[in-house]
């Protein structure tokens, strides 16, 4: 199985704090049964939850942090293609008859939520309405962002992607400032590491971005929203 116990799990019986906002909508009689057949995990950055080929065997319901799917390409060159935070879940194409990741999965941020088997899923959404429709509505809503960003990246340069990325990253995460490489970033924005060093100089020049160490900080959202490509309004 993909999923490594480098991070901690419990059962969900002690007080945590939910954010996922697919849990956090639902009855109280739906997210019960839901999360009696969960256990919460906490997941480092950068850690492996499924390799392409892998079957899907959970769900994860993010509170903090964010998920991303990455392409690996034959090149050598990775893609993050789609990325979910406390709005979402990832492992939910196992209901559209999908059974296994077509991507790697990785936490791109330290992690925390639920995590959840595949087939108590399926039983809660063959047996509740309310879940069903709110996975069924996230599902419509990442399908335009993954369209979006197909189209963005055909388009749009690699500051206007880089900006529209960042502003993505800190949403999910809910935080104005993460810890992300030069080389993490260039897989967001499918460009090469030193356009990403041009465009995090330039944004930093405009007064939008600090960034240092390993870490980026937005300094001036307003001017950030500015120099990232439309389709950050249209998602």
């Amino acid at each position: 199985m993909a999923y490594r116990h480098r991070a901690s799990s419990s059962r969900v019986g002690a007080v945590r704090t939910l954010a996922n906002r697919i849990l956090t909508h639902l009855s109280n009689r739906e997210r019960a049964t839901l999360l009696a057949h969960a256990e919460h995990v906490l997941l480092p950055r950068g850690q492996t939850l499924a390799r392409p080929g892998d079957p899907i065997t959970h769900a994860y319901f993010p509170d903090s942090g964010v998920i991303a799917w990455v392409s690996e390409m034959a090149s050598g060159h990775h893609v993050a293609v789609a990325s979910v935070g406390a709005e979402g879940v990832v492992g939910i194409s196992r209901i559209l008859a999908i059974p296994r990741h077509p991507y790697r999965v990785v936490a791109l941020l330290e992690s925390a939520g639920h995590r959840l088997p595949i087939d108590a899923l399926w039983r809660t959404f063959d047996e509740f309405d309310g879940f069903r429709n709110a996975v069924l509505a996230h599902i419509g809503r990442h399908l335009i962002e993954v369209a979006n960003l197909v189209a963005c990246s055909r388009v749009h340069s690699h500051r206007q992607r880089l900006a529209r990325w960042i502003l993505m990253m800190t949403d999910k995460a809910h935080e104005q400032s993460i810890p992300i490489t030069h080389d993490v970033l260039a897989q967001m924005v499918g460009g090469p590491r030193h356009a990403v060093t041009v465009g995090l100089n330039e944004l930093r020049a405009k007064g939008a971005v600090a960034h240092l160490r390993g870490r980026v900080e937005i300094l001036d959202r307003s001017v950030l929203i500015a120099h990232a490509c439309e389709c950050y309004r249209s998602t």
